[in-house]
């Protein structure tokens, strides 16, 4: 009898870690592209919810890169939707071996776009991974003869950099990247182009002393004056490092152009 319930017990309980093993390949398979193996849609919107919320409580920057595969319909219609999808999985890992840390998430965004989510990362961090991805599609070396800037397969990024704020939606960071990459687009593809949204914490904080010590007058003047100063500071030091990236990204199309005039020659 007792050996018939143990037998039976182990019975159930085999059963039980089948169905927990399909139930987590189905989750899985629920997040995950099935061309690409990247991240989903699906999972990439809650990832992004997940670390939103997080940089929220931690107040630091989170980054979104947009990745746009320059001219895909004109090589699909080239080279066929089989050589499309081939052309597809090679930029997926190109992108992948780029974003190295475990904390970030690389997906398929939709069609020809890719997502980079970039945890606790500034503009400059997100800066230069958006410049590595579009350094590494082009060093693949993809032939598209009907592209109207290259030779060969080229992509577009649009970057946002957030700190996000309470009561807030990261649908904030997407229109922001997706901005950025419009302009990339719009300013000749190839290329780099970002906006930084980065909300004035030392405001806030001036509102929350301001409640807390609303009596004492000389104490709300010394803060107020020391944080005019230090926004002042923040700004100054923001501007440097945009002209250093606006800077950056100039030096890079001139080179990119140069390429292409030695490759035309060639």
């Amino acid at each position: 009898m007792v050996a018939s319930q143990e037998l039976e017990r182990r019975q159930l309980q085999q059963k039980l870690e089948a169905k927990n093993e399909e139930l987590q390949r189905l989750s899985t398979i629920a997040t995950i592209d099935f061309l690409t193996q990247l991240a989903n849609r699906r999972r990439f919107e809650e990832y992004l919810h997940i670390e939103w919320r997080r940089m929220t409580r931690s107040q630091q920057p989170l980054s979104l890169i947009l990745v746009d595969v320059d001219f895909f319909k004109s090589y699909n219609d080239t080279y066929g939707h089989p050589m499309g999808d081939r052309c597809l999985i090679k930029i997926a890992r190109a992108i992948k071996d780029v974003v190295q840390r475990p904390a970030d998430l690389v997906a398929r965004y939709g069609g020809e776009e890719f997502a980079v989510i970039l945890s606790n990362t500034d503009i400059l961090g997100a800066a230069h991974i958006a410049e590595k991805i579009c350094f590494a599609v082009r060093k693949l070396a993809i032939s598209h003869e009907n592209s109207q800037i290259s030779s060969y397969v080229t992509v577009s990024t649009g970057l946002a950099t957030v700190i996000p704020t309470f009561n807030s939606s990261f649908q904030k960071i997407i229109v922001a990247a997706d901005r950025a990459l419009y302009q990339a687009k719009a300013a000749g593809r190839d290329r780099v182009c970002f906006q930084e949204q980065t909300e004035n914490l030392e405001v806030k904080r001036i509102a929350t002393l301001a409640k807390l010590f609303l009596s004492d007058k000389l104490f709300i003047r010394e803060e107020l004056w020391l944080s005019i100063q230090k926004s002042q500071q923040i700004r100054e030091q923001n501007q440097q490092l945009i002209k250093q990236i606006q800077l950056g990204m100039q030096k890079n199309g001139q080179i990119m152009q140069k390429r292409r005039q030695i490759m035309q020659k060639i």
